[in-house]
Formats: C-alpha cells, structure tokens, sequence
C-alpha cells in the first residue's frame, strides 16, 4: 500500500466569489516521493466560466505549477509539502484543503481522481464509470473518518431508509444522471426531499450528484426539488464539504 496526499486546484472568476471551477490536481506520493501535477486541456470551458480571463496566462501559470513540481527544486531543501505549496495560492486560483489517503501499489490513482475532479475533461467513454467513481467516494471519505456506518437507517415508522454512505451524523444519497431519463428522477427526488425532512435534528443529509452533462433543465428541476429540503453538491464540491466537517481531518 502507498500513502498520498492530493489538492484540486480551484479557478474563481473573482476573490469574493464561492463559485469556482475545477482546474488542475495536485499529487505527492509519500510512499515513493512521487509528484504529479495534472490541469485541464478544455480551455473553452474555463472561457465560458469567465469571460475576461486571460487563458494565456493561464496555461503559462499551470504549465509553471507543473515545471515547479515535476523537476528537483526540492531536491536537498526541506521535503516536500502540498500544504506548504498551497498556502501561497490565496487569491483567484486556490487548492482545497489536502487529502490524505491510502492506494494499491500499482492502482492508477492520479488518473482516476483525475477522471472525478476534472472530468469533462475527458470524453465521456473515458470518464469513471458509476462502480469505479462511488469505489473512490469511499476510499476519499474513509480517508478523513475512520469508518463508514450501516447505510440503513430506521425512519420514523421503523422502516429501513437506505441511503448509499453514514458517517457520524450525517447521512449521504448518491444521484447519478449519467445515461438516464432524468424526467424519471423527479418523483424519486422529491421522495427523498421528504425523506430529508423527517431526518432533521437527527442526522445532515447531504445529496451528491453527478452527470454526464454540466447541465440540463431536467437536471435542473431535480437539483431544484432537492435544495429546498437538504445540502445538495456535485461529487467534487461535496466531498469537499463533508471532509471539512470532520474536524480530526489532517
């Protein structure tokens, strides 16, 4: 087993702004003392996310990032550390908070966490598949918790609720658009937004959800459905967030 660190690399269209997109990966393997640094090839969508951004600034700044990585500065200084390379990015481009967790010594993770953070990179063919992204989902949360609970909770007529992860207090449901008839998901959303409700002061339900597309009207009206009863994010910024809660993460 190897030990690794990771940071995504947020782009906000403004300093005071909490929208962001998702633009580059930052890897430190502490086992072998490998560091990657991967970024975003789709410029366009960088471009529709904010009009005025200079992109040729931008590649240049992501290419230093990589070159400033990838060769041996740190060679003979103090070793490396991914928290101490992001402090300094503070202003529109800033890393999230570090995550620390365990791969297979041959596992592609770099890749693979790649495929979740910045996938509309890819095509779609090349993207994580449901099985794979929800493998890392666990491995990610299970990395700042030290376990998992039962995924079925007793509702308020003692009935099982299943939701796809527990940890602590807070209860977790997984909605995939990937390859459906989103119009299908709307009775189904608007179950476990009342679902939701009968769990407040219990347990925090949080709605992660993921999509093959950056948005649909269909999409929309459930997202719609869902926040009026519950936190609800994409993959990337809501594992972001339930890490954030667990105040023992490193």
């Amino acid at each position: 087993m190897h030990e690794v660190e990771y940071a995504a690399l947020k782009y906000y269209n403004n300093i005071i702004s909490d929208e962001c997109l998702y633009i580059g990966m930052l890897f430190h393997n502490l086992t072998t003392g490998k560091r990657d640094f991967r970024y975003i090839s789709n410029f366009n969508r960088l471009k529709s996310f904010d009009d005025e951004v200079d992109l040729d600034f931008i590649k240049a700044y992501l290419r230093g990032i990589k070159n400033q990585i990838t060769d041996n500065l740190f060679s003979g200084k103090k070793p490396f550390s991914i928290r101490d390379f992001a402090r300094i990015y503070v202003n529109e481009m800033r890393f999230s908070k570090v995550t620390r967790l365990k791969v297979d010594d041959n596992e592609d993770y770099a890749e693979n966490i790649t495929k979740m953070y910045l996938k509309f990179d890819f095509s779609k063919d090349k993207r994580l598949s449901n099985t794979d992204e929800k493998k890392y989902i666990r491995k990610i949360l299970l990395s700042s918790y030290t376990e998992l609970s039962k995924n079925k909770i007793e509702g308020q007529y003692e009935e099982n609720v299943c939701f796809d992860y527990v940890i602590d207090n807070v209860a977790i449901k997984y909605f995939s658009f990937k390859d459906k008839d989103v119009s299908r998901l709307i009775p189904s959303a608007k179950s476990w937004g009342f679902t939701a409700e009968e769990f407040k002061g219990k347990y925090e339900v949080v709605f992660l959800y993921d999509s093959d597309d950056e948005s649909s009207p269909e999409e929309e009206k459930v997202l719609k459905i869902l926040e009026k009863h519950a936190k609800v994010f994409s993959v990337r910024e809501g594992l972001d967030y339930i890490i954030s809660l667990n105040k023992q993460h490193i």
